[in-house]
């Protein structure tokens, strides 16, 4: 009996109480016994659905002490060719793409340590799922005072035309050598979370990545794939919106459907082309598109939908806000951006899970994969 509870309690350790995601299996490890100076990684369990959902919890050990959520701690996993670093502190992990995943951990205390283990968790495929097209969204952080900010819009054009409809760019404005009238408070959300300190800066999917994309067009179409590879959708996103001229009343009906029981957020952004203004690096007037003119939620992860709680596989939820358009808009130029968000790191960080736009006052419906 004395073992049995022994078994219990070491193994409830494991699971953080704000982290639902199951058990199976697997035998507790015997972390009391790391030595002192060396970094070790221990997991819950070895195998889960590659359903967004599943999750395998980590405990990271540092001679004696548990440095799981310290901000210096960092899982690093590998999959094939690629290699992923997590956010600093996260020690929970989901997947949507099946494959086997290879973890180690590292930290800086008074210089840095690496495991000396590695992890190694398969994802196994879930069939029988609705089959959604993905779109990734494309941050382009930038400035009227950036000179090599329009290189980068370039690059973000031609790519649109080479992967006709995958990508969604939202070009964020911030002051930078002089004020910007298109700057809006939601760029600072960003870029406190991104710590980027040079415009132009692109990222994508709202993926925290040291240095962001490099903004060459080849590394943005490289990016966007990657991202396809190991972040599939598992839900699709349709949009409805209402346009009153006269009052400038905006709704905007949000409608997600999801192939699992997940829990999602959601962003709703407002976003204008044929802004004519000036730019540094051009000569006289430019033209800027896809600029943020508003983002709904008050932080990056978004709104929260159906009440925080996993939506139902198959069952369609639906959310209605309301904005109206600044005088200065033109909203004959202006699209809705939803962006669906998920978490694969236990609520930790949030990402783009899929995406959809439409004109203001138009619709769009599911798209689903031939």
């Amino acid at each position: 009996m004395k073992s049995l509870v022994k078994y219990f309690l070491i193994f409830a350790a494991l699971l953080p109480a704000v982290v639902s995601c199951g058990t199976e299996g697997n035998k507790p490890n015997d972390w009391e016994s790391v030595p002192e100076g060396t970094l070790r990684v221990f997991a819950d369990k070895q195998s889960i659905a590659a359903d967004g959902t599943d999750c395998v919890t980590f405990k990271v050990m540092f001679g004696a002490k548990d440095v799981s959520a310290e901000k210096t701690m960092k899982l690093v996993w590998t999959s094939g060719d690629k290699e992923v670093t997590m956010n600093a502190g996260a020690y929970v992990f989901s997947t949507t793409a099946p494959g086997t995943y290879t973890f180690k951990a590292t930290l800086y205390s008074s210089g840095e340590h690496v495991s000396d283990n590695e992890i190694v968790i398969t994802a196994s495929e879930v069939v029988g799922t609705k089959s959604y097209f993905q779109k990734v969204i494309g941050e382009q952080f930038t400035s009227v005072g950036c000179v090599n900010c329009p290189v980068l819009s370039t690059n973000i054009k031609t790519v649109q035309e080479r992967m006709p409809g995958v990508m969604i760019p939202l070009s964020f404005h911030q002051d930078y050598g002089m004020a910007d009238p298109m700057s809006i408070a939601a760029t600072e959300l960003f870029y406190k979370a991104y710590g980027f300190s040079g415009l132009p800066f692109f990222n994508l999917n709202m993926h925290k990545v040291d240095g962001g994309v490099q903004r060459e067009v080849e590394s943005i179409i490289k990016a966007i794939n990657d991202e396809l590879e190991l972040y599939p959708t598992t839900c699709g996103v349709a949009i409805e919106t209402t346009y009153d001229d006269a009052s400038r009343e905006l709704v905007v009906k949000t409608k997600i459907t999801s192939n699992v029981p997940a829990r999602y957020k959601y962003h709703i952004f407002l976003v204008e082309d044929g802004i004519i203004a000036s730019q540094s690096g051009t000569n006289g007037d430019y033209t800027h598109n896809n600029v943020v003119r508003k983002m709904f939620a008050t932080d990056i992860t978004g709104l929260n939908i159906n009440k925080k709680a996993p939506l139902t596989p198959g069952v369609e939820v639906t959310t209605s806000n309301k904005a109206t358009l600044e005088r200065g808009w033109n909203a004959s130029n202006m699209r809705v951006v939803v962006v669906a968000m998920s978490s694969n790191d236990g609520d930790k960080t949030y990402y783009c899970n899929n995406a959809n736009e439409c004109l203001v006052g138009g619709s769009v419906d599911y798209i689903i994969n031939e």
